[in-house]
């Protein structure tokens, strides 16, 4: 009975039309298509379908109620089932035997098929060795029948010689159809060249006759071919076939002249004057022309570049430099000198791919032949006088370009400043200027560097210029010398008349002596900028002149002149920031000493837990000082440059407080103003002099502390490396030291 259906529905009703999976089951009964698709479901599960076809039995209900009809039922339905396997089973032992006999089928074909593909190879093996005999044999009866024709050939070139010699001998007008006929002018004109060179072989007494009227026909028809070569401008194959016949004549090379003049004259200037992109242009497009049409195309090509680099580029090139110089515009001059040059060397390199010679050096032969000392005619005189020739005297002329720029430039800043630069160290200047500080009278400019990155990159930018035209256009033996000069161009202007004069400003405008008026900060900005600019410089060396120098014999020079002039910067840069820690000092001294014994001994025991007034101006003035030193140093010389100030104001502190005797009140006072001083030296980069600060506010407090404590404030940790006869000098600043006991023991 089938599940889902009446008792009365059987559970296959017919297998006759099964043809297909499932077919004949699903053809009786609607519900075996989901039975189907329960079988199919992937992965398979057993306890699954038994589940699925017991709810459908049951209709969906939780409890059973009758028991034997759901066995009858799973009977029935396990009936089904052998039935479908069994004709499954059926089915596919018919597909793998007709699987089988179709194998069977394909491997016979497979078989038959390599035995035909097997005679075909042996039959293309007897083919080719048939070729091979019968080519030996053609190349055999071909050798045979050459050297036969060959001897024919010229015995019957040899008899119309002779023949159209006779013409030439007798005293009749020429009336053979290949003197008469225009068309055949290709063939009289390989005739009479023949008849020319053996005529140039005879007698002249004998044959002086005949020889004169050869020549004469000679010459005809060698200006008919030349005529020729001109009409036929646009076809190409027919200018190939009278310029093969022409090569043979003397006028040959006076047909290519007027082939390369006529193109030479097709080029005409742009609106941009980028004369030579238009040449490089014309000899890419008539390569493969020239190439098509002249037996030898290398030799037209020569002369179609020979002609406009004598031509066209040396006289554009020639006018604008001649411009330059009647407007002595000279920045102009150098930059158009460089850009021509630059630009021929590109041309040659594409005319290199374009193999237009055979010859390595003729591009460069005519590249110097332009750029290079001029020649003795008339034009090139002229053209010595005005624009004074390109690389003989390019050396002069950059040297003389540059300092007149550099100098331009260096004196446009200063009168943007306002500044008259003035004479800095030696002789009666020093003498003044070390009155004046004694005098505590310098002049600081208003914090006025006179350094400029601007002006430095400017005069950088100049002589890298310079540096890259010199590359190009010196020869290899004048280039390292030229380098050096314009080296000392550099080393002039931007270290000699801008670096050092800032920093010698700079170092004019620090007090020698004891300040007693707060000292500018202004060194640490002339520092900073200058250091900035001497990186720039370093790097100029290391990119645009070094490359040029190595190895050359100017490089030992040039390195010791740049090694010179920084060290020389360099230690006027120590120098200054050593007088800048001086001046800082003294004035911290000054502002210390301003202090009185009494401010230390108050007469009123009432502790006062404030700073000294003094000491507020210590700490805002070194506040103001570091900014400015943090801003013009940096890394290592930072620290070194703080440490080294810690280390100062240490033995000022030390050495002012030695000068008092202290209460209690005056003690604390002390200690407070030392805890502050602490507070801003500990708070830069000083390394060791930290500890210095910290065992001062340890000695300070032998000060403070009661008697009963003063044992073990003097042996704290932090005087651990204190000298004990310092601990003992500061116990006697204490007012009752007299009535302390023991005083020795500490």
């Amino acid at each position: 009975m089938t599940i889902g259906a009446s008792n009365e529905t059987p559970i296959v009703t017919t297998f006759a039309s099964f043809s297909g999976p499932y077919k004949g089951i699903m053809s009786g009964a609607p519900y075996f298509a989901t039975y189907v698709e329960d079988l199919e479901q992937e992965p398979f599960d057993a306890m699954d379908l038994v589940e699925r076809i017991a709810w459908r039995m049951t209709g969906g209900a939780e409890t059973i109620t009758d028991p034997e009809s759901l066995k009858n039922k799973f009977e029935e339905e396990i009936g089904g089932l052998q039935m479908l396997c069994d004709q499954f089973q059926n089915r596919v032992s018919t597909l793998e035997r007709q699987l089988n006999e179709e194998k069977r089928e394909y491997t016979q074909k497979l078989q038959r098929l390599h035995e035909k593909n097997s005679e075909a190879i042996d039959k293309m093996k007897k083919l080719k060795d048939t070729m091979q005999n019968v080519s030996t044999k053609v190349v055999y009866l071909g050798d045979q029948l050459e050297s036969v024709d060959q001897p024919r050939s010229r015995a019957h070139d040899a008899f119309q010689l002779m023949q159209h010699f006779d013409e030439f001998l007798s005293d009749q007008p020429l009336n053979s159809m290949i003197f008469t006929d225009p068309d055949k002018l290709l063939e009289s004109a390989d005739l009479v060249q023949k008849l020319y060179s053996i005529s140039q072989e005879l007698n002249k007494e004998k044959f002086a006759a005949v020889q004169a009227r050869i020549a004469q026909r000679y010459q005809v028809v060698e200006r008919l071919l030349i005529d020729e070569f001109a009409r036929s401008q646009r076809d190409e194959k027919k200018m190939a076939e009278v310029a093969k016949v022409l090569s043979e004549f003397k006028g040959y090379s006076h047909c290519v002249d007027r082939y390369v003049e006529f193109l030479c004259a097709t080029v005409h200037p742009r609106n941009d004057g980028d004369i030579l992109a238009d040449c490089l242009h014309l000899c890419r497009t008539q390569q493969p022309r020239i190439t098509a049409i002249f037996p030898s195309p290398h030799t037209v090509m020569q002369k179609l570049v020979l002609n406009l680099f004598t031509g066209k580029m040396k006289e554009h090139i020639y006018a604008k430099l001649r411009d330059c110089k009647e407007s002595e515009d000279h920045e102009q001059y150098l930059k158009d000198l460089a850009a021509s040059y630059s630009s021929t060397l590109k041309m040659c390199t594409e005319l290199e791919k374009l193999h237009v010679s055979p010859d390595s050096a003729f591009l460069a032969t005519l590249t110097k032949s332009i750029f290079d000392r001029f020649g003795k005619n008339k034009f090139e005189i002229f053209l010595t006088f005005v624009v004074k020739g390109t690389f003989s005297t390019y050396c002069k002329e950059e040297l003389s370009y540059l300092n007149q720029q550099c100098g331009h430039i260096l004196a446009k800043f200063y009168e943007s400043k306002k500044h008259v630069k003035k004479q800095i160290g030696g002789g009666l200047q020093e003498l003044k200027r070390d009155v004046a500080a004694r005098l505590m009278n310098v002049e600081t400019y208003g914090g006025e560097t006179f350094l400029s990155e601007d002006v430095a990159i400017s005069v950088l930018q100049e002589t890298k210029n310079a540096f890259n035209r010199a590359a190009q256009l010196c020869e290899p033996e004048e280039l390292p010398q030229h380098v050096e000069n314009v080296v000392d161009v550099l080393l002039k202007y931007l270290y000699s008349e801008h670096l050092d004069y800032a920093v010698e400003t700079g170092l004019a405008g620090i007090s020698l002596a004891e300040p007693k008026t707060e000292p500018p900060p202004y060194f640490f900005a002339v520092v900073s900028q200058c250091t900035t600019i001497v990186l720039l410089l370093v790097k100029q060396y290391d990119d645009s002149i070094f490359p040029i120098i190595k190895n050359s014999i100017v490089e030992q020079m040039v390195a010791k002149k740049w090694q010179q002039s920084l060290r020389s910067l360099e230690q006027k840069m120590n120098l200054g920031l050593e007088r800048q820690l001086n001046s800082i000092v003294g004035y911290s001294r000054y502002l210390l000493s301003e202090q009185k014994k009494a401010d230390f001994r108050p007469e009123s025991q009432q502790i006062d837990l404030g700073i000294s007034q003094q000491c507020k101006m210590v700490g805002r003035f070194l506040s103001i000082q570091m900014n400015h030193m943090e801003r013009g140093c940096d890394g290592e010389n930072i620290e070194t440059l703080q440490a080294d100030l810690a280390t100062r104001l240490y033995k000022v502190m030390l050495a002012h407080i030695q000068q008092f005797s202290y209460n209690s009140a005056g003690a604390m006072n002390l200690m407070c103003d030392v805890r502050e001083l602490r507070n801003i030296v500990c708070s830069w980069s000083v390394g060791e002099a930290a500890a210095q600060w910290e065992s001062l506010l340890a000695l300070t407090n032998l000060l403070v502390v009661l008697p009963d404590n003063l044992t073990d404030a003097a042996q704290s940790p932090l005087l651990s490396n204190v000298d004990r006869a310092l601990i003992q000098d500061f116990i006697k600043l204490r007012v009752d030291f007299k009535n302390l006991k023991n005083v020795r023991a500490y």
